[in-house]
């Protein structure tokens, strides 16, 4: 009996202490667990982006976004701001109570399982945090991913409609029934969507990464995503990465002693230029050593570029040395006795940003990856322009043009 009994403690504890260890690691790893906020790297704070802000609150955040929404259908192109509160609490707890500034707020349960987006690069935003599995709805068959096209087209995920065509297709988002839409919300005409979304129960989240105008700001909403899936620490450990590299870059370029001009626009047609001015675009040339020769006499439209005649552009950017002059929605260029005129076309220092491209599915990895990948395309810009500052890097997004076939020199998917 009392050898029986020492053994039968040591049993007793031994299991005790593996259901005590099970217990906690449950706690740790399941869905419902409330991440340590007060932990290095767990939370959000937007260093560059201003369209968007969170703060935290023990089991919930609260998210605020913002924007300017245009309205396409009116000929005076009418324009409201609009702002919008969502809080995101933790699955498991209770929500706060709605009054003050959250009276009007929709609320999310986190972290979700299954998201639906409406643009492309939203998939982008989504897989460099490793989280595009929870896609569940795309906007349709334009994805440059491969994968993802061929989900939507086969049915194994559903098609919502791109935000910059028409409202999202209700009726999908309901048979789908996504924990999240990120609904990304770019012309005013298409506002009561999202309050249609909302009456229907559909937990709608509106994404205005579109409405920065730094192209490191854009990048940064990759925060904005990690928040619906409790990825903070990724998404804080990528973005840092961006940051970083675009920094070495930029002191890279900065010890220029005499930086070569530019161009940055493509032909629309009807002797119609749409010229970067004060833009994303425009930001990378200044940021890759180079001088807009038009920053300083022409003026920008409210979205950064402006559109030129041909008259107007060979008075004031003839002497440009480079032109970035490629672009998916370029026109054929007018005849040859009038490109002739320009210096960087005599000189062949042509550039374009169509490298990823795959015309038989309509689709560009520019309007995707890159705009979470500012790094690779300043880099790409640079190695173009100054080969001997990158002589290793092998450009991803942009490349040369070749102005006898309009065309990249080298393209492929």
């Amino acid at each position: 009996m009392r050898t029986i009994l020492p053994i039968f403690l040591m049993v007793f504890f031994f299991l005790l202490g593996c259901k005590s260890e099970n217990k906690k690691e449950q706690v740790v790893s399941g869905t419902r667990a409330i991440p340590d906020w007060n932990t290095s790297g767990h939370k959000v704070v937007p260093k560059y982006a201003k369209k968007f802000s969170v703060s935290y609150h023990g089991t919930y955040k609260v998210v605020r976004t913002n924007a300017t929404l245009f309205d396409d259908r009116s000929e005076d192109g009418g324009s409201t701001d609009i702002e919008d509160v969502m809080v995101l609490v933790q699955k498991g707890t209770e929500p706060p109570e709605l009054k003050g500034e959250l009276q009007n707020a929709t609320i999310i349960h986190i972290p979700v399982e299954s998201v639906a987006v409406n643009v492309q690069h939203s998939e982008s935003y989504l897989r460099e945090i490793g989280l595009e599995s929870h896609i569940n709805a795309i906007g349709g068959l334009y994805s440059y991913n491969n994968d993802m096209r061929e989900k939507a087209l086969n049915g194994t995920i559903g098609q919502i409609g791109y935000s910059w065509h028409s409202p999202p297709n209700f009726e999908v988002l309901l048979q789908r029934k996504p924990e999240v839409f990120l609904m990304t919300l770019a012309s005013l005409g298409h506002r009561e969507s999202l309050d249609k979304c909302r009456q229907f129960g559909i937990p709608t989240v509106t994404v205005f990464d579109w409405a920065e105008f730094d192209y490191l700001a854009r990048a940064e909403w990759i925060k904005f995503y990690s928040l619906f899936f409790n990825a903070e620490k990724e998404a804080n450990k990528v973005f840092e990465a961006i940051e970083s590299k675009i920094n070495g870059l930029k002191d890279l370029t900065r010890n220029i002693k005499v930086k070569e001009s530019a161009l940055w626009g493509y032909y629309s047609s009807k002797q119609r230029w749409i010229m970067q001015i004060n833009s994303i675009p425009a930001q990378y040339l200044v940021d890759a050593g180079l001088e807009n020769v038009l920053s300083n006499n022409t003026k920008a439209n409210a979205d950064g570029f402006q559109a030129l005649t041909t008259e107007e552009l060979l008075l004031k950017g003839k002497e440009a040395k480079h032109w970035v002059i490629g672009d998916i929605h370029a026109a054929p260029l007018p005849q040859e006795r009038i490109m002739n005129h320009f210096e960087s076309w005599r000189a062949n220092k042509l550039y374009h940003n169509l490298k990823r491209v795959k015309p038989k599915e309509n689709t560009s990895d520019w309007y995707a990856k890159a705009i979470v990948r500012p790094d690779i395309v300043l880099e790409d810009l640079i190695r173009l322009v100054y080969p001997h500052l990158l002589p290793e890097h092998i450009p991803v997004f942009m490349g040369f043009y070749d102005k006898v076939s309009e065309g990249p020199i080298e393209q492929q998917g």
